[in-house]
């Protein structure tokens, strides 16, 4: 039974997630420390979250949905604070998971520092499936890192009169920064004492750093991870921290410079990563070309480059995805390649609709230019989403010479789509390449 005043007052603010949200929740009510309310609030959910939700039947949980949707955190979460009764408020991303210590040891950390404002547990940032990426943050002694080193909510526990201090969460539409960047600004500027539990208890899972996450969603990495976390050999924390070492991701994550972004710029960058802000979906009805621009892609493609035609590399994700705003019946897609990982040959690059490889088509055309061709069976009224096997690498380590550090997969330009019964340039390429070899045929 909850208490009627909880030593921690969980804050869970959700939109979309629907079933997926089932790990997070797991992880919150399996806490060893369970002096705690859970109160989750949907920002205008109209999908299957509440049932969810409900289905857990626990004391312990509290629902709140917004009349509608805001985009934003900054609502649910200062909802939740109003609806909480805790002295602490702890908050808990839908898509992230904890480990089950997490709230046992901030309360260790609370009673060890009686003075503290804030504490922030040690939190792993997982890269997108395959990518071994592993940024870490939250682990932390000096009392300047505060005002340096930016800390994600899930990782966050404060006093609940922090808020009557420094104020509430802010419109992000209003802030150069991202909103969980300003509170945390707000909370060290005005120099409020924060604490490390000096233990990583948080898993994240940032939807922002997954390209198209909110458009396909899943929780199959929460999911292996809560189960890693509930077995006995648990999570292989030493191994993750050397690869974040190693990769200089170890503390990296660290305020910059906002002043030259627009207010509300960077929450809508975010809401395009996400896949939420998309291009308007469209009937395919003749041959169309998707130029490469430099629109936010997570962490699947790297910043446009120009040279000598716009295009783009795909990475660190080696799983990059590919989003097709048309709709329509079947339709021949054919991306222009140029260039890939040198120990990948083009032939053996696969294109994936929903967990199934394409069949494929490597076609040279009379000035060089390769091209990557295939048919697909387009959505009928939704958006079809490529998937790309493209492995990567670093030029550094090819030649120490090279001062790229990044890791690249594939060199992608235009993207030609047109139904299948108009071929267009793609027929023409064809009919040129079977001239060249039957002239060759011939010559011989």
């Amino acid at each position: 039974m909850t208490p009627e005043s909880p030593f921690f007052s969980v804050v869970l603010p959700t939109y979309g997630r629907g079933i997926h949200i089932r790990p997070t929740l797991e992880s919150a009510l399996g806490q060893t420390y369970q002096n705690f309310e859970l109160i989750v609030v949907g920002d205008g959910c109209s999908d299957e979250t509440e049932e969810t939700v409900r289905s857990f039947q626990s004391n312990r949980i509290r629902w709140y949905n917004l009349a509608q949707n805001s985009g934003s955190q900054s609502f649910p979460n200062n909802q939740g604070i109003d609806a909480s009764r805790g002295r602490w408020i702890a908050y808990l991303g839908h898509d992230d998971v904890w480990d089950r210590n997490h709230l046992k040891n901030a309360s260790k950390t609370i009673e060890s520092f009686p003075d503290a404002d804030i504490i922030i547990a040690g939190c792993i940032f997982y890269g997108p499936p395959e990518s071994d990426i592993f940024y870490i943050t939250g682990l932390f002694e000096s009392n300047y890192a505060p005002l340096k080193h930016f800390f994600p909510p899930t990782s966050i526990v404060h006093r609940h009169e922090v808020t009557d201090i420094i104020g509430k969460w802010r419109d992000p539409r209003s802030l150069q920064m991202p909103v969980d960047c300003d509170f945390l600004l707000r909370a060290a500027q005005v120099g409020l004492r924060f604490t490390s539990t000096g233990k990583i208890t948080v898993h994240k899972f940032a939807a922002g750093h997954r390209y198209l996450s909110y458009l396909e969603k899943t929780s199959n990495e929460q999911k292996e991870v809560l189960a890693k976390l509930l077995s006995p050999q648990g999570v292989n924390l030493e191994e993750i921290i050397r690869r974040s070492k190693t990769e200089n991701l170890f503390m990296s994550m660290k305020y910059g410079d906002f002043s030259s972004f627009a207010k509300g710029f960077l929450f809508e960058q975010n809401r395009k990563n996400k896949g939420i802000l998309r291009p308007s979906l469209r009937p395919l009805r003749h041959r169309e070309v998707i130029l490469q621009r430099d629109d936010p892609r997570a962490l699947d493609w790297h910043p446009l480059e120009k040279n000598p035609k716009p295009f783009r590399w795909s990475g660190p994700n080696p799983k990059p995805k590919i989003l097709i705003p048309f709709h329509g019946n079947s339709a021949r897609i054919t991306i222009q390649i140029f260039a890939i990982n040198p120990a990948l040959r083009l032939k053996d690059l696969k294109v994936y609709l929903g967990g199934l490889a394409l069949r494929t088509k490597v076609v040279r055309s009379l000035a060089g230019i390769k091209y990557l061709v295939f048919d697909v069976s387009l959505k009928n009224d939704d958006y079809t989403v490529l998937c790309l096997d493209a492995p990567t690498f670093q030029p550094c380590a090819i030649d120490r010479l090279c001062p790229d550090l990044r890791r690249l997969g594939i060199a992608v330009g235009d993207i030609i789509i047109e139904p299948v019964k108009h071929l267009g340039v793609i027929k023409k390429i064809f009919t040129s390449l079977r001239m060249i070899k039957n002239l060759s045929k011939n010559q011989n």
